[in-house]
């Protein structure tokens, strides 16, 4: 296991944020790929967001995964705002634009980090969406602060209930391969990517979180406290988060509503052809 600091301020590394603008990893993911680009001094270090889309459409977060930053939206991020969605993506502490401090990467901290974001910048509650160990992270979220939560929260090809306790070896399965060396440069360039990862293999939000699932089955939301609206996007071919899974999600909370995507591996939010799937699916229930 591995030790943190308690001392406060919180201790943090830097991000990619203090790198050249000219720099490799910058040249694969600027700091303006996505517009409205800002940052947010936070408790645990500063948040790199993005704001897209039409300020009076339907607010919605998306949530990335363990290893590959925000940049993981490239693709459905501008689609759901030219779709007239109001969208939040960010980075996780530890990964690209974001400060990585020295503590334990668990959900209690993810989830911590988008509750102040959402007040950072004036969100009541909004929709949620979260992929892969951001799936963890959404969960999390949605079943310990319901208040925050707008209605509907989507899961595509999620964390949360896996058994593997190590880290998959990279030369076997590569999550996003399309970041591949986006990945690397963050292990090389950034001296807290390593720390965060192995504490996120080690404390994060990619298994043990049966009772988060079981309460957002539970879960009511708004005025009206209605259930909370639950879909579940998951690539047939998934070696990395496998399409069981999703089964698992659905069986501990049984108003999910499971949408295969046929042939799609764990890059399916990015690869052509599978990325219009979900995002297609995304607009559907978001927007109903």
């Amino acid at each position: 296991m591995m030790a943190f600091s308690n001392k406060f301020p919180v201790i943090v590394d830097h991000s990619m944020e203090v790198l050249p603008v000219n720099s490799r990893i910058r040249q694969i993911y600027p700091d303006d790929l996505f517009p409205n680009g800002d940052y947010a001094s936070l408790p645990h270090g500063r948040v790199r967001y993005w704001l897209l889309g039409p300020e009076n459409g339907t607010k919605v977060v998306l949530i990335h995964g363990i290893s590959t930053p925000g940049i993981t939206w490239k693709e459905i991020a501008p689609y759901l705002a030219e779709k007239g969605l109001r969208v939040l993506v960010y980075d996780l502490y530890g990964k690209g634009y974001s400060e990585a401090p020295h503590v334990a990467y668990n959900a209690t901290l993810f989830v911590i980090q988008l509750a102040l974001l959402l007040q950072y910048i004036h969100w009541d509650v909004a929709h949620v969406v979260g992929f892969s160990m951001g799936g963890g992270v959404a969960v999390a979220f949605a079943s310990s602060m319901p208040h925050l939560m707008a209605g509907k929260v989507v899961f595509i090809a999620a964390a949360g209930l896996m058994e593997r306790a190590s880290a998959p070896n990279p030369s076997v399965h590569v999550p996003i391969p399309q970041y591949q060396e986006l990945k690397d440069l963050q292990a090389t360039e950034l001296p807290g990517y390593n720390r965060s990862l192995q504490s996120c293999f080690e404390d994060g939000p990619i298994r043990g979180l049966e009772a988060a699932y079981d309460k957002v089955a539970r879960v009511t939301v708004g005025s009206a406290q209605q259930p909370l609206q639950v879909r579940v996007i998951h690539g047939t071919e998934d070696e990395i988060v496998p399409f069981g899974e999703a089964v698992k999600i659905q069986a501990r909370v049984p108003q999910a509503e499971i949408v295969k995507v046929d042939g799609a591996a764990h890059d399916l939010v990015l690869r052509d052809g599978h990325w219009q799937v979900v995002a297609e699916s995304l607009l559907g229930f978001l927007q109903t």
